[in-house]
């Protein structure tokens, strides 16, 4: 390796492990207090709060990644402009693109390791946490219990609370949907009421005042039956200290790879697909019958011009009529199911497409925010922790908004996937050529002078060419 792109490599080395362990610890702060809470109410292991942490890097680390090549390359650029050392490089003749070389190839290794990390590690992890936290929620569910939020995590039960009191442990406005035995679930109202556990703190016990209970008849399920009572006690098991892990194979679009997102996608085409044809299918067939049944008192058969040939017509009119209309109702009723499982099933497919073409935008963004920086920290001439740090976070902001944008803008069916998930390293990256080029030409960033200096290059080419042609011509 040459001494030069040495220098350059060891100048945006440290400003990038710097920038990549101060951004993470900034994502996990932002972590922090879930956990903490999950510490002091829930009485957790602390071998499982670790499990927390270090499952959640993986998430962080996909992120941190990308935003530490920016801080890295805006710091390195800056402090070589700073004490002009690129001046001198210039006067050298090195240009700014040789320069830029050696980072470009570092984010492009680090952009290609984090393609194999985001389809890799980061689903397994981001499944494993998920079923880690999901098992802690379910440990003494009933100390997270807030007003006006429905609380599912009581097996068989759930519970909403319109107003509670979590010093005296009154509430009002309770409903509770019982579903434990699901051939008769019943509804339990209340007005008011007071909720403690018991000895063993497994089961949540709920004395309840001027209530209703809603519940199907057992004997005839076409009756309803409504007890109404002053006071009563329920008792909600399943809310103990006992911490148990669960082992779940199903996977969210976040949890899975991009090879496995593709398998489900091109299920859910050929699914699509099956499910037009059915459509076809059907009305074509209810257009045949339509013909068959054509009523006629007049004539014993009709002749229609047809590759069916003769049809005999139905003798009665109002039957024929009748079977026609329950024939169309039946059609109307195949074709919103089928029309309404096709418009889902398409949400499904951008939706995983986003998540796939995201694993490959956020590497690829090491690379723009590489083109990025280099022309911004020549530009600032300060190298300074701050400056580099407070640039690449607005950049980065700027970043995210628009993969957020892009995604709601998707889910709305208004641009496809692939822009939506692309178009912010694209503009970004286009913008950091553009600012390459004229920190490397210093040409001002004004369209006027941007048009000059091109339109001056192209007389220069032209000039040139001419004599060569004339002598050839000799």
């Amino acid at each position: 390796m040459p001494r030069l792109d040495r220098y350059i490599l060891r100048e945006h080395n440290g400003p990038f492990w710097f920038a990549l362990v101060v951004i993470t610890l900034v994502l996990v702060v932002d972590f922090v207090p879930d956990v903490v809470r999950m510490v002091v109410t829930k009485g957790i292991p602390a071998t499982v709060i670790v499990q927390v942490f270090v499952l959640n890097l993986a998430w962080m680390f996909a992120l941190s990644v990308p935003m530490a090549v920016l801080s890295g390359t805006l710091m390195a650029f800056g402090r070589l402009s700073a004490d002009s050392e690129t001046l001198a490089m210039k006067a050298a003749g090195i240009s700014l693109y040789r320069l830029i070389t050696p980072v470009l190839i570092v984010a492009t290794i680090l952009g290609t390791g984090l393609v194999l990390f985001n389809n890799d590690v980061l689903p397994n992890a981001n499944h494993e946490a998920r079923r880690l936290m999901s098992d802690i929620r379910r440990k003494r569910p009933t100390l997270d219990l807030k007003a006006n939020v429905m609380e599912d995590r009581i097996p068989g039960y759930h519970l909403l609370i319109k107003h509670l009191d979590q010093k005296s442990s009154d509430i009002a406005d309770i409903t509770i949907f019982d579903h434990k035995d699901r051939a008769a679930p019943r509804t339990v109202v209340a007005k008011t009421g007071t909720m403690r556990h018991s000895p063993d703190g497994s089961t949540l016990i709920l004395e309840l005042r001027d209530g209703e209970i809603h519940e199907p008849d057992p004997q005839d399920r076409r009756k309803y039956r409504r007890t109404e009572f002053t006071q009563q006690t329920f008792y909600l098991g399943g809310v103990g200290d006992e911490w148990t892990r669960t082992d779940s194979e199903y996977r969210t679009d976040r949890e899975k790879s991009a090879a496995q997102m593709r398998e489900d996608v091109a299920a859910w085409r050929s699914s699509i697909l099956a499910r037009r044809a059915t459509i076809n299918t059907a009305c074509s067939s209810a257009v045949t019958a339509f013909f068959l049944a054509l009523p006629d008192t007049q004539v014993a058969e009709v002749s229609l011009p047809s590759a069916h040939g003769t049809f005999r017509p139905a003798a009665n009119a109002a039957s024929a009529a009748l079977r026609a209309k329950e024939r169309a109702q039946r059609l109307g009723q195949l074709i919103e199911r089928e029309t309404g499982a096709v418009e889902n099933q398409n949400r499904l497919i951008d939706q995983y497409l986003i998540e796939i073409y995201k694993k490959y935008s956020i590497p690829a963004a090491c690379v723009v925010f590489a083109l990025i920086g280099c022309p911004l920290g020549v530009r600032s001439r300060r190298g300074g922790i701050a400056t580099g740090l407070g640039v690449s976070i607005g950049l980065f902001l700027l970043y995210w908004a628009f993969l957020i944008g892009g995604e709601d803008l998707a889910d709305r069916d208004i641009i496809s996937p692939f822009v939506a998930m692309w178009i912010a390293d694209i503009l970004i990256g286009a913008t950091g050529l553009l600012l390459l080029w004229s920190a490397t030409n210093e040409v001002p960033l004004t369209p006027g002078a941007i048009w000059s200096t091109l339109a001056h290059r192209w007389r220069e080419r032209t000039t040139r060419a001419l004599p060569s042609r004339a002598g050839a011509d000799s």
